[in-house]
């Protein structure tokens, strides 16, 4: 991938489309590429010339910014997709969903199809792709697009979240989300303008598309580089040569074009109900791509070097070791010296060897070749072959999902080890005592699981699966009869949709569903949208995921890095039935057209008891029936010991594997890292204002997920004493 040195300059990247040679030359008759999106810099080209007089990408991913601390990087992002007629990605016009709660520019964001109380009917505006039905009206229709710095801590303004998208110019001009923002104001024109303030920490971090509702095909299609933030006054010295990972996954056609499940694609359905005609929960591909590359290998010599693994898949977990293809020896170790935030204090071997990372994760790891060249013998007494395959085995989904097949999704790639020894001075893991910075900041003592500051507030919130029954039904996009097997409809977060609405009940005249706010929350700063997470800044507070789904979830955090406290397991079936009793009826049930019964989940309705409840008797807040509830002094739902985060985890994180049958607690402070754990709240606080009017978000980093609804907004509330030195019309 291409490095870009951040500087005193502005830095413009251009969202285009392009051809790609992801697979080999011979993988398809006549292949050429693949068409993708990406973000070129200015005369860049696809690919580079064979007289090198033109500069150019040999991969869709990236670039690799490369930021200094303290030093602002000025970034000006360009929308120049074509419309969606116009593209060549053919995944992003067939995998679009009108029902989905999404940007919709031709209703500025106010689309009415995800508020229909029945299925799309066929021939229907909203049974088509974007863009498809209002071709007679609107003409050629522009693609969104939003740019989001996954881990920055920046002010709101400049987070990317999913209402800041904008477009090319087009037909209708340029059209942009409601959270928009430029430097210069940007008027009429298809860019935006960011000055990130890189004040924090050392941080392997990246920038990727975070459209609302669409995020799942924009990074797919290839919207994502990396971001690295690097602090040469404390940054450990003489570390091994780096080496940027990006895994993801894919599918392709008959052509050697992306393919996305979704609809009718290739003749298969893959919806599961006909709500949601073209979302599929999890899209997994069976062609695993590693900086935009099919399966690739990369020759290293017999010596340390650092890899910087980042999970951009949409879904895709991956469970990783090294091992011999040939000889079936065990490879080298994994050792693990960075998080999401930076930097561990020490190097940890990875847990039994193997790696486990989701969507959204980095992990920053030093692996050794020497003494891993072909000829020596192995522990099984077989000479090494000298190749040696990164290889996944995680189910899928993960953790109890089908297992990867060994010829496909089981192999990520391959290295091959040089023959001859090579010298090496640098920065070694497996010595006793290596360190690799100052003790960091600890929120939580990794050793024992336990918050070692004070807490001001605990919050206990839910992952929910609104399920789809089995169903024959008639297929939105064909019109033919169609048995669906059933399955998510839709996946929440605290039981709460995007914009803290429920549904009250169905307009006789339109057939929309009509919606109240729930109860408790605050309408945000814009009017958008109502608010239940409402941090203080410069206060410590203890997220509990309670997670009832069956599978995993990655919780992302916007504006802050995190330490994980520890996981405990929860009897799922008392507490899921004291949950749905704790209910108190209401809401509207689409099946019966009546109100739910008391004592009954309701899908959306928001948590079943008030958000802050009564502060003097409450141990958390979040509306839900107390997971460590006691009965005699016993644990009611809590199973066994809390385990602490595993040794590769204790770091700071801003994205956190959720467990299914498991609470999953982390400690956040809402300030930078570096502050002592003894500050005082009042005396801590962000350079920057992070409450802009804009506001940011947490949600399930499986894209899938929260293009429908696992996603919330939240608002800091300013800590009155704060000092700024980042200001909005001075430094952005």
């Amino acid at each position: 991938m291409d490095l870009v040195p951040a500087g005193p300059g502005q830095i413009e990247l251009r969202m285009k489309e392009f051809k790609s040679m992801i697979l080999p030359a011979n993988a398809v008759p006549g292949y050429t590429g693949t068409w993708v999106w990406g973000y070129l810099q200015p005369g860049q080209v696809a690919n580079q010339l064979p007289d090198g007089s033109i500069p150019g990408r040999q991969s869709y991913i990236g670039p690799v910014i490369a930021a200094t601390r303290g030093v602002p990087t000025e970034m000006k992002f360009v929308n120049e997709l074509p419309t969606v007629n116009a593209t060549n990605v053919l995944a992003y016009k067939y995998g679009t969903d009108q029902t989905m709660h999404w940007a919709d520019p031709l209703n500025m964001g106010m689309n009415m199809c995800s508020h229909m109380s029945m299925p799309p009917a066929f021939g229907s505006e909203c049974s088509f792709n974007y863009g498809e039905f209002a071709a007679g009206q609107f003409g050629d229709v522009q693609i969104p697009a939003a740019v989001h710095l996954h881990g920055g801590e920046v002010p709101p303004q400049l987070d990317g979240g999913p209402d800041s998208w904008f477009t090319n110019n087009g037909p209708m001009g340029v059209l942009k989300g409601a959270s928009y923002y430029s430097r210069d104001g940007a008027a009429a024109t298809n860019y935006t303008i960011y000055r990130y303030p890189n004040t924090q920490e050392t941080a392997p971090i990246w920038f990727h598309d975070h459209t609302l509702g669409a995020t799942r095909l924009n990074v797919y299609a290839g919207l994502a580089g990396a971001y690295l933030v690097a602090d040469p006054a404390k940054d450990p010295a003489n570390l091994p040569e780096l080496v940027p990972l990006v895994l993801q996954d894919r599918m392709f056609d008959t052509s050697g074009q992306l393919f996305f499940s979704a609809g009718n694609a290739g003749g298969l359905l893959w919806a599961l109900n006909p709500e949601h005609p073209y979302w599929n929960p999890e899209f997994l591909g069976d062609v695993m791509v590693v900086n935009g590359k099919s399966w690739p290998y990369k020759n290293v010599q017999a010596k340390r070097y650092t890899f910087l693994f980042l999970n951009g898949s949409n879904a895709r977990t991956y469970e990783m070791s090294f091992t011999d293809p040939v000889s079936k020896n065990p490879g080298p170790a994994l050792w693990v010296i960075g998080t999401d935030g930076g930097y561990l204090d020490k190097p940890v071997p990875a847990t039994k060897g193997k790696l486990v990372i989701m969507p959204g994760e980095r992990y920053q790891v030093i692996v050794d070749f020497a003494g891993f060249q072909a000829g020596q013998i192995g522990p099984n007494g077989l000479a090494y072959s000298g190749k040696w395959l990164l290889k996944n085995t995680a189910k899928a989904p993960y953790p109890g999902g089908a297992s990867p097949n060994g010829n496909t999704d089981g192999r990520i790639m391959q290295f091959v080890v040089g023959a001859a020894p090579a010298t090496d001075a640098s920065f070694n893991p497996a010595l006793a005592g290596a360190t690799l910075r100052q003790p960091m900041v600890r929120l939580v003592n990794p050793a024992t699981g336990t918050v070692a500051v004070p807490v001001q507030k605990t919050r206990q919130l839910t992952l929910n699966e609104v399920m789809g029954m089995p169903q024959m039904a008639t297929d939105p996009t064909t019109g033919l009869p169609v048995a669906y097997p059933g399955g998510p409809l839709e996946i929440l977060v605290n039981n709460t949709k995007w914009n803290g609405k429920r549904i009250n009940g169905v307009n006789a005249a339109t057939g929309h569903y009509t919606f109240e706010p729930i109860p408790g929350l605050a309408l945000d700063a814009k009017g958008n949208n109502y608010i239940s997470e409402r941090p203080n800044e410069g206060e410590t507070e203890v997220w509990e995921i309670v997670n009832l789904t069956a599978d995993a979830h990655p919780i992302h955090l916007h504006l802050v890095q995190f330490q994980l406290v520890n996981r405990q397991s929860f009897d799922v079936k008392g507490y899921s039935a004291a949950y749905s009793q704790a209910y108190p009826g209401g809401g509207f049930d689409p099946m019966t057209m009546k109100p739910y019964p008391a004592g009954a989940y309701i899908p959306g309705f928001g948590p079943p008891l008030s958000y802050d409840g009564n502060p003097a008797n409450l141990r958390a807040v979040g509306g839900n029936p107390d997971i460590a509830a006691t009965v005699k002094g016993k644990p009611l739902y809590l199973q066994g010991p809390a385990a602490p985060a595993l040794p590769h985890e204790a770091g700071w994180k801003d994205t956190i594997m959720a467990l299914p049958e498991q609470v999953t607690r982390i400690a956040v402070r809402w300030a930078p890292t570096d502050l002592a754990a003894a500050t005082p709240a009042a005396s801590a606080f962000f350079p920057f204002d992070p409450n802009g009017g804009d506001g940011y978000v947490w949600h399930c980093h499986i894209i899938d997920h929260e293009d429908n609804e696992m996603m919330r907004p939240d608002e800091v509330t300013p800590n009155a004493n704060a000092v700024r030195s980042y200001v909005k019309g001075t430094d952005f």
